[in-house]
Parts: C-alpha cells; sequence; structure tokens
C-alpha cells in the first residue's frame, strides 16, 4: 500500500513538470519557425532615472496605405534581412493573397495633410499600429551605452530597427533590436 502511495505522489509531482516541458518545447518550436521582419522604430528617452534605461520606441512602417481607417491585420509585402520590410495595411475582409506573412494587432491609417504625388494611387497616410504579442513600447539599453544612445538620437545620427518573429497565428514577438543594421553590442564595440 505504501509503495503504491508513493508511486501516485511521484506521478502526481512529474505530471506537472511534464506539461510544463511541453509547453515549453511547443513554445520554442513556434519560435523557431516564425517568419522574421524588420521593422523601422522612432525612440526617444533611453535614460529615465526613476525606470532605468530603457528606449521608449515608436513603430515607423513601411507601409503603403490604400485607405485610411482601422487596421487589425498588416500584409507584409517583402522581409529583406537587413531593410524594413514592406507592408500594406488589410482592411477587413481583405485577400492575404501575395502576403509573404500576415501581422495580427491593432492600429489605424491616418490621413496625412499632404498632396499625393502626381500618379500616385490611394491616399497619402501614416500608419500607426502595434503588433498582437508586442504590447510595450519600450526596449532595455545597456547602461554603459545609454548616455551615447541618449546624444545619437538627440542629433538624429542613428537609425534604430527591431526584428519581430512573427508566428503563424499572426502575433509577433521582438526577437532582436539594431542600431544602423547592426546589433546593439557591435554597434558600441566599434
Amino acid at each position: 500500500m505504501k509503495r503504491l502511495t508513493l508511486v501516485l505522489m511521484m506521478l502526481a509531482l512529474a505530471l506537472p513538470l511534464a506539461v510544463l516541458g511541453l509547453m515549453v518545447a511547443e513554445a520554442e518550436r513556434a519560435r523557431a519557425d516564425a517568419g522574421v521582419i524588420r521593422v523601422a522604430i522612432r525612440g526617444y528617452d533611453p535614460r529615465d532615472p526613476l525606470r532605468g534605461h530603457y528606449l521608449r520606441y515608436q513603430f515607423d512602417w513601411n507601409a503603403e496605405t490604400p485607405f485610411v481607417g482601422e487596421v487589425r491585420r498588416l500584409c507584409v509585402l517583402s522581409a529583406p534581412p537587413s531593410q524594413p520590410s514592406r507592408v500594406r495595411p488589410l482592411a477587413e475582409g481583405a485577400s492575404t493573397a501575395g502576403c509573404v506573412l500576415v501581422l495580427n494587432g491593432r492600429g489605424q491609417v491616418l490621413a496625412e495633410a499632404r498632396r499625393t504625388e502626381p500618379g500616385e494611387t490611394g491616399p497619402a497616410g501614416r500608419l500607426q499600429f502595434t503588433p498582437k504579442g508586442v504590447e510595450s513600447g519600450r526596449l532595455y539599453v545597456p547602461e554603459e551605452h545609454a548616455r551615447e544612445l541618449e546624444r545619437l538620437l538627440r542629433e538624429d545620427s542613428v537609425r534604430l530597427t527591431i526584428d519581430l518573429a512573427v508566428r503563424r497565428d499572426g502575433h509577433a514577438g521582438i526577437r532582436a533590436w539594431h542600431i544602423d543594421g547592426k546589433t546593439v553590442e557591435a554597434f558600441f564595440a566599434r
């Protein structure tokens, strides 16, 4: 009887660990299968004495804007490894034909107060979009580089990008961020 109780207790303890291990393995598989797109960002305020060394940013999408209004999905038209990807907002019910990836989230296309160029089709606009799974607009900046990055941002002399790993279900996660196309470590090692 004691032996059976001991076996049952060991199984009761092992089952949650096995389930947790399977969940971790599935998350790693989904991450490995994810497509990667590079998106330009605009950053500011890398040093905040109360919150630590974080860079607050907004996405600066390289977008075609065929309409103005609410957006729930983006069609990734191209995903070159070293350049910001070209995207197009998808209207509700729009076809995803020609999309390399589809990115879910929330946002809107805002009308711009500029004239469209001759031959340009659709409204001129600006895309504000937050991918599903990337809720925070903050990136950690290593303390030893925060002051220099703050200066570079103030002078507007660097280009920042984020690599988003887009899963098959359209959710995204940040894989890496870059300064002038180099990893943060490589950029500051110069």
